[in-house]
């Protein structure tokens, strides 16, 4: 490192919280910068600031507060969306005539690496990312900006604007005597991994985010970029995109969810909830429902057809899980169950049903207007229904190589064929998906 001009902090300023210790030039990808390391009175820890131009007595200064994560921005985890957040602000302070990026050593928001790590194992098995940290004897946010207002009063910097969707952040900068003018936001679009993470983060955190972009798929799920893009570019009509996905065995036995937890590595119980995230709707029988649980997380809205209400407590348990749920039920559900959904403050929608547990098509669709709903995910029991109707768009089956199904396999009167088919391996299944033919 070249040492040039390190403050005048540097020279041992009494009170100070930070030291600038070296100042060096970094060119990168984003531009030209400085890089300043210092060290603090408070911890045993150094602390970066990478600094665009020069912002000594600037005002309205492009300033990026990145709590470091070590999994996202070297790693390039889909856990968080830390590793992108990093990227987009270089390159928003890039293209600014100044700006700063401090670089603060607090992973995991001020837990450290090992119970991060720990945390997220809880995550793995269903708690969300504030219930992990509460549960390992931490707040949901331990980190603290003091080094962070010392180090912006140490530049000298007038006024911030801070580009961030965390409103805490500004509100403990203005505490500590830091003038913040706007905020630039950095939403960066979400995944399959990160959309539970990131929409608990705005449920409960309150952090500014609109889920209105999601990433493309890559990696594992890439193979679904068609479907993905049928599902985004489809124009407003009459009713909405439904998909049709389940898997079976080798039988012809259609399997749920719960078999679904033991195959392979996971991955395949992971493509479900990936689709499911990209559907306004998931619609489910009763029966599908208590077998997967709430399994469905990433959905908008969990629609569970059982006309009867038999399935009452199952809908119960998943709405105690706060999971959007609504029961699709026959006008002559018996009251005393539509009393039971009603004291737990589910909602019951009572549609007619073509047969079995599928809805009539059209109710169903005046159903979705209403609510906004563009796309329906659906298994094999409703799916076949909707399919056999020419109300069906795509299908996804996984052919899983085992015997043994939670239900027989279905049969259509007449053959139903797809326009075009594709074949993806995945975890040992076959996965074959494609348009439904007209």
């Amino acid at each position: 490192m070249n040492d040039r001009n390190p403050s005048s902090k540097a020279d041992g300023e009494r009170g100070s919280l930070v030291q600038n210790l070296v100042r060096t030039r970094l060119p990168t990808r984003h531009g030209e910068f400085f890089l300043y390391y210092y060290n603090n009175a408070l911890e045993q820890k150094e602390h970066l600031a990478l600094v665009k131009k020069r912002v000594e007595d600037a005002a309205d200064v492009a300033v990026r507060l990145h709590s470091e994560c070590l999994t996202g921005d070297v790693f390039g985890s889909l856990r968080c969306d830390c590793g992108d957040q990093l990227d987009r602000a270089l390159r928003i302070i890039g293209q600014e005539p100044c700006g700063v990026l401090l670089y603060l050593r607090q992973e995991g928001r001020g837990i450290g690496l090992l119970k991060k790590l720990q945390a997220y194992n809880l995550q793995d098995e269903g708690l969300d990312t504030v219930e992990a940290n509460l549960r390992l004897g931490h707040r949901s946010d331990e980190r603290d900006y003091r080094i962070a207002a010392a180090i912006l009063q140490d530049l000298k910097i007038r006024s911030v604007r801070l580009i961030t969707n965390n409103p805490a952040k500004i509100e403990q900068l203005r505490r500590l005597g830091i003038a913040v003018g706007d905020r630039i936001p950095i939403e960066i679009p979400f995944n399959a991994e990160n959309e539970g993470y990131l929409r608990t983060k705005a449920r409960k955190m309150q952090h500014l985010l609109s889920f209105k972009v999601r990433q493309r798929p890559t990696g594992e799920f890439g193979f679904l970029d068609g479907l993905i893009r049928r599902l985004e570019e489809r124009p407003a009509v009459a009713r909405p995109f439904v998909t049709v996905a389940h898997a079976a065995g080798l039988d012809g036995g259609v399997l749920g969810r719960s078999d679904l937890a033991g195959v392979g590595g996971g991955r395949l119980l992971r493509l479900f909830h990936y689709l499911d995230g990209h559907h306004g709707a998931v619609l489910v029988t009763g029966a599908e429902l208590a077998a997967a649980g709430d399994a469905f997380g990433s959905a908008g809205l969990v629609l569970v057809a059982d006309p009867p209400l038999r399935w009452t407590a199952a809908v119960e348990g998943c709405h105690r899980a706060g999971l959007p749920v609504a029961a699709l039920a026959a006008a002559e559900a018996p009251p005393q169950r539509l009393a039971s959904l009603a004291s737990q403050g589910v909602a019951v929608i009572s549609l007619p049903f073509a047969a079995g547990n599928c809805p009539d098509p059209a109710a169903l669709w005046e159903l979705a207007r209403g609510r906004g709903i563009r796309s329906i995910a659906t298994a094999a029991e409703i799916g076949n229904g909707l399919a056999a109707r020419g109300a069906a768009d795509y299908c996804l089956v996984a052919l899983v190589p085992r015997f043994g199904g939670a239900a027989p396999a279905l049969a259509q009167p007449e053959p139903l064929q797809l326009a075009e088919c594709h074949y993806h391996a995945l975890d040992g299944a076959m996965i074959s998906h494609g348009p439904f033919s007209p």
